[in-house]
């Protein structure tokens, strides 16, 4: 139930995701109801084509890969133009925008542009959710909203670190 286009290579693209425009989407992971705008592009190769490191919750972890795009987590959204580095980390719910590019590593329900990031507003994250959803006939459920205010609750002190 993905809608794709554009330049997409060696990515899986979890349900209910949008890449309907150009840039280029490559060696990445893409989670559910995640939209992508027009010419969103990420990096795949270092420039020195070395191996990749990659943040995780354990610390950075070199992948030994010279190929490794992005991983964006559930309810991520990004603006026009937005440019993703190599190995880039996009937590949950996090809304990325302004044409400059982010860190390496997001947290979880981050708003703003570069390294500019705030909070995500759980009512409007909540709104934004519901409304991607419903476009495609499918309710946002109690159950899920439940689960999601866990996760932006269990989250709220990464955007610190």
């Amino acid at each position: 139930m993905c809608r794709l286009h554009g330049e997409v290579s060696n990515s899986v693209f979890i349900g209910f995701s949008n890449k309907y425009h150009s840039g280029y989407i490559g060696h990445s992971l893409i989670g559910r109801w995640v939209n992508l705008g027009a010419f969103t592009t990420n990096s795949d190769l270092k420039n020195n084509y070395g191996p990749v490191r990659v943040w995780t919750p354990e610390g950075h972890f070199d992948t030994g890969q010279m190929k490794v795009g992005c991983f964006l987590g559930d309810h991520v959204k990004t603006g026009i133009g937005m440019t993703l580095n190599t190995g880039t980390v996009v937590g949950a719910g996090s809304n990325l925008f302004g044409n400059v590019m982010p860190p390496s590593k997001v947290p979880a329900f981050s708003w703003g542009s570069g390294d500019h990031l705030a909070r995500y507003r759980l009512t409007e994250f909540l709104a934004t959710a519901r409304q991607v959803m419903a476009r495609r006939k499918i309710e946002l459920t109690p159950g899920v909203i439940r689960i999601l205010v866990k996760a932006w609750k269990r989250t709220a002190e990464r955007l610190a670190e």
